[in-house]
């Protein structure tokens, strides 16, 4: 699914223990009441969810926010959440703000394949 009025793209699969969210393009605080709203379902639906970063070429602080808010979640419903693949500035944010250790596919919470 895209938002023609965001320059950015989720596209979800869901797996039997597991959903896989693809994200790409720019997440800022134009992109958080619906990224917000699909992870909150998804992880209603399925609490262990991988976030595939590979093609989000920004981030701001409202969108890890969200992350941060939605890895809770997951944890309540008994999974987890995981950011996988970030890259370039991204991947710099995330490590820069110590979400990347937290959330990351290293961290020692993360459910193993």
């Amino acid at each position: 699914m895209s938002d023609p009025a965001n320059l950015w793209h989720w596209h979800s699969q869901p797996h039997p223990d597991r959903t896989l969210v693809t994200l790409a393009g720019e997440l800022d605080l134009s992109s958080v009441e619906q990224l917000s709203d699909r992870l909150t379902a998804t992880i209603a639906a399925t609490p262990t969810v991988d976030v595939d970063l590979a093609a989000v070429t920004f981030i701001d602080s409202t969108v890890i926010s969200v992350l941060v808010s939605a890895h809770h979640a997951a944890a309540l419903a008994g999974g987890a959440l995981t950011l996988l693949h970030p890259t370039g500035q991204v991947q710099r944010v995330l490590i820069i703000t110590g979400i990347l250790p937290l959330l990351g596919p290293d961290n020692p919470l993360a459910p193993r394949a």
